[in-house]
């Protein structure tokens, strides 16, 4: 199971130097143990950036464990599920997922996203257990472009941080960055790509500024 946290304060040049202290911190059950398996998602909103049909995100169980995964699993490289929390809306926001890649050919990927406009606009940072990477992107009207990005293994455990913007592995800083492209509150939410097969469990979300 992999521990992700992501950690965003702003994207201005005085954030650089600031520290980020987390507001109020809310706990979604993305899978309660009541659930039934093969059980349509309700807690967050199903959605698509690209290509490939219909998402299909649903309970799973794992090792006698609820989660949420999105199952459709079709082999299209330009097809990104998410799913929005959508009555959250920051422009600061510290997250934290753990999740389990099970399967995957195309990708093994898990990500978080934020600063959420839509579908098609957003921040995302992701862990990837079949190409051995974390990656941040920015996803602009459909188009995802990478900002930075680190090979490194992910066998078991990841965190990611980011302070205009932060992302590290295991407590251990990989990325360090600036980015204007998406400066207003959004929406937060979980990401994933193509045929992965990844469960996701609790989504920990503490707004620091709205």
């Amino acid at each position: 199971m992999i521990p992700v946290r992501a950690i965003i304060c702003g994207v201005s040049l005085a954030a650089l130097s600031s520290v980020c202290a987390a507001g109020d911190t809310r706990v979604i059950r993305l899978a309660g143990p009541e659930a039934v398996v093969g059980a349509p998602v309700d807690s967050c909103r199903p959605a698509l950036t690209g290509e490939g049909g219909p998402v299909a995100w649903q309970v799973l169980l794992v090792h006698n464990r609820a989660a949420l995964a999105e199952g459709s699993r079709v082999a299209v490289d330009n097809r990104f599920p998410i799913c929005i929390v959508e009555d959250v809306k920051a422009s600061d926001v510290e997250l934290s997922v753990s999740f389990t890649p099970i399967a995957g050919k195309i990708d093994q990927a898990a990500g978080l996203i934020f600063r959420v406009k839509d579908a098609n606009n957003y921040y995302v940072a992701r862990a990837n257990a079949l190409e051995n990477n974390v990656n941040l992107y920015h996803a602009t009207n459909g188009v995802r472009r990478q900002i930075a990005g680190v090979d490194v293994s992910v066998p078991n455990a990841a965190r990611m941080e980011g302070n205009a913007i932060k992302v590290s592995l295991d407590g251990r800083a990989l990325i360090e960055v600036v980015d204007r492209t998406i400066q207003s509150p959004g929406a937060v939410g979980l990401w994933t790509k193509a045929d992965s097969l990844t469960a996701f469990y609790e989504l920990t979300i503490a707004v620091i500024r709205e």
